[in-house]
C-alpha cells in the first residue's frame, strides 16, 4: 500500500496534500471495512457451528397425535433410512407431550436462525470480496 502510495506522490499523480489526505483516508476505510466485514463472517460462522451443535440435541421427526379409544397420544415420526418409525411420547396433555412440543418449537427455530445465518454469510462473503 505504502508503494501505490510513493508511486502517486514521485509521479505528481496527487496533485496537492488535499488528494494525498483523500486517497490515504479512502485506504483506511476500505481496509477498516474489510476487517469488519471479516469480523462479523467469523462471527457468523461461529454462530452457526453452535446452533448446529444446539440442533443436534434435539430430536428429528414430527409429532403426530393418535387417538386410541377417545384418548389421545403423540408419537413421534422420523425416518430411519427408508422406513418411517414412531416412537411413544405418551398422553397429549403429559409432562413428556409438553416438552416435546417445546422441543420441537426451539428445533424449528434453531433451524430458521441457522438459514438466517447462512443467507447473511453469503452476503458477507460477497462484501469481503468487494473491500479484498
Amino acid at each position: 500500500m505504502a508503494a501505490i502510495l510513493l508511486d502517486y506522490v514521485y509521479n505528481k499523480r496527487l496533485k496537492n496534500i488535499e488528494m494525498l489526505y483523500t486517497f490515504i483516508y479512502n485506504i483506511d476505510m476500505n481496509s477498516v471495512l474489510k476487517g469488519v466485514l471479516e469480523e462479523e463472517l467469523e462471527r457468523n460462522l461461529q454462530k452457526q457451528r453452535v446452533f448446529s451443535n444446539e440442533l443436534a440435541k434435539y430430536p428429528k421427526g414430527s409429532l403426530v397425535v393418535v387417538k386410541v379409544h377417545g384418548d389421545q397420544y403423540l408419537y413421534r415420526k422420523y425416518r430411519d433410512g427408508d422406513k418411517v418409525a414412531s416412537i411413544y411420547v405418551g398422553p397429549v396433555k403429559s409432562d413428556e407431550a409438553k416438552k416435546a412440543y417445546e422441543d420441537r418449537d426451539k428445533y424449528i427455530k434453531l433451524k430458521q436462525d441457522i438459514k438466517d445465518l447462512k443467507e447473511e454469510e453469503k452476503k458477507l462473503r460477497k462484501a469481503v470480496e468487494i473491500y479484498g
